[in-house]
């Protein structure tokens, strides 16, 4: 693996020392796609977890711990994952080639939900809960403020309606307000030597993409940290959708009951959650805009809680741990990412230490305009962004193919690769663009 001028045979030389541990975060989000038979398009592939972490090992010398590990959605069947991407058999045949490395595959969730063996989310499956998110840390995370350090201090005078779907609003109340912006940090990447990101490159319907910075929200347990939108229409101060609708105004409030009802059980919980639907379709049929859940351009908080997470994993970073980007576009996905993607064959991996520009890569091949993804370009021109750097008519990116010389191209020279948008990005092309 050719990585920026680095030795193939041991590109992580001298970022980690013999002994040290090096943890591969993955983008491992569900266990199915409902667009295709595999998951070639919704993981990160198998080649490139297995790679990254047997150079790891070169790295290591046989000698540390390598941690593979993610915070997938609560409904994801984890064990049904690792069958459905090989992880285990890597992971053994890893251990053998390197008996004195410790490997671990680990799942950061601290909250699931028991699919009772269904193929499709069911929402009136009741939750559980892996260890308390009150003011204490659980075991193996840290609860960080960013205070008014955080991107989300702007909109703190919105924080009673920030909200993530699936979950009790009443605790992501208890974790941001104004002044105050807590995360609940997994352990294992902060006291990490190295940490490898390893994000899949796809479309996604909240934050116009995925890839690195994207990638480290699962770095944290409970999804209630994490504000994803704003309740309510973009003209009454949401995020959440863009006209005011009495209708989904209705269905937002009694999503916000149900969730909060611990012990509305069994078929009294399925009924609601049927009632929820209900409610969705008489709006929809209505002509309320079937976009939800801040699923369009206009997300104002998304890229704000995904740049906080950048900054808490690159806090002190130079002196503690280094931090790498691999993204894999082998079997990229396109529209309606990041759960349902359709495969694109983009046949491509693109590396780099700054997370900011590598996504502003992926954007430029995916056909997207930059200035039109916020969680791109906030990280590259905010001027609080610890990623900032050069302007992208500025950059230069190295180009290398397999059995070719390699190359220097600018920026805005770079291919478009016409992936297609999620529905609600490629509309406001249509009217914005």
């Amino acid at each position: 693996m050719q990585l920026w001028g680095r030795d193939p045979a041991n590109p992580f030389a001298g970022w980690v020392q013999p002994g040290g541990t090096v943890v591969l975060k993955p983008n491992w989000v569900m266990d199915r796609n409902p667009l295709e038979d595999g998951i070639e398009s919704l993981v990160t592939h198998r080649a490139v977890v297995r790679e990254v972490a047997e150079l790891a090992a070169v790295a290591l010398q046989g000698r540390g711990t390598i941690v593979i590990g993610d915070a997938p959605l609560q409904a994801c069947d984890f064990a049904r994952l690792r069958a459905a991407n090989g992880v285990d058999t890597d992971v053994e045949r890893l251990r053998e080639r390197h008996p004195g490395l410790e490997v671990r595959v680990e799942d950061w969730r601290l909250t699931v939900i028991d699919r009772a063996g269904q193929d499709g989310f069911a929402a009136w499956q009741e939750q559980s809960t892996r260890d308390s998110a009150g003011p204490a840390s659980p075991e193996g995370y840290r609860v960080l403020d960013l205070g008014k350090g955080s991107f989300l201090e702007d909109l703190a005078s919105y924080s009673d309606r920030f909200r993530v779907t699936c979950y009790k609003p009443s605790l992501m109340r208890q974790h941001h307000a104004p002044g105050k912006h807590e995360y609940l940090v997994t352990d294992r990447v902060l006291s990490a030597d190295l940490v490898i990101n390893l994000p899949k490159m796809k479309t996604h319907i909240k934050a116009g993409l995925t890839g690195c910075l994207k990638n480290l929200v699962g770095i944290n347990g409970h999804k209630e940290f994490l504000p994803h939108h704003i309740k309510g229409s973009y003209i009454e101060g949401g995020d959440c959708y863009g006209k005011p609708s009495l209708a989904r105004r209705w269905y937002e409030d009694l999503a916000d009951w149900f969730w909060e009802q611990e012990d509305l059980r069994g078929a009294r919980r399925k009924f609601w959650s049927h009632a929820l639907d209900w409610l969705w379709l008489a709006g929809h049929y209505a002509g309320a805009e079937a976009s939800y859940g801040g699923s369009w351009s206009h997300n104002e908080t998304i890229w704000r809680t995904t740049l906080d997470l950048n900054h808490v994993l690159y806090a002190g970073a130079e002196g503690a741990r280094k931090v790498i980007h691999i993204v894999d576009g082998i079997v990229a996905g396109e529209s309606e990412g990041p759960l349902s993607p359709e495969p694109k064959r983009a046949g491509l991996l693109v590396a780099g230490e700054n997370p900011a520009y590598v996504d502003a890569v992926l954007a430029r091949l995916m056909g997207y305009n930059v200035s039109r993804i916020p969680t791109v370009y906030q990280a590259i021109y905010h001027r609080r962004s610890r990623f900032a750097g050069p302007f992208l008519e500025d950059f230069v990116v190295d180009l290398a193919t397999k059995g070719g010389p390699s190359r220097r191209l600018p920026f805005e020279e770079l291919p478009d690769l016409r992936f297609r948008k999620p529905r609600f990005w490629r509309m406001a092309d249509r009217t914005l663009g």
